[in-house]
């Protein structure tokens, strides 16, 4: 199944209230980062929840996922600033100087 039909079904369980745990690589293609930022994230105490099944076997939780991208939006700098979030050089003007 193509990765961004499975997304949008995912999406669709979602919004019908379901439970869906994805694994790494669809967490990652969600959130459109690599498994080793999500890895990387987990080690900082960042990022989604997830659930380790098993040693090696991590997933998310699409209303997880979805609450963390949610969180993430903001309409300004100044609300990031507010929300402690600093970014150095350009990114901190939006890729601009």
């Amino acid at each position: 199944m193509d990765q961004g039909v499975l997304v949008g079904r995912l999406l669709e369980i979602a919004a019908a209230g379901g439970a869906a745990l994805l694994r790494q690589p669809v967490a990652a293609a969600l959130l459109d980062v690599s498994e080793y930022t999500l890895a990387a994230w987990r080690r900082d105490g960042y990022g989604p929840p997830y659930v380790r099944l098993r040693r090696n076997d991590v997933r998310y939780d699409i209303r997880d996922v979805e609450a963390f991208i949610e969180a993430q939006k903001s309409t300004s700098i100044a609300e990031e600033r507010a929300k402690g979030r600093t970014y150095n050089g350009a990114a901190e003007s939006g890729g601009f100087r």
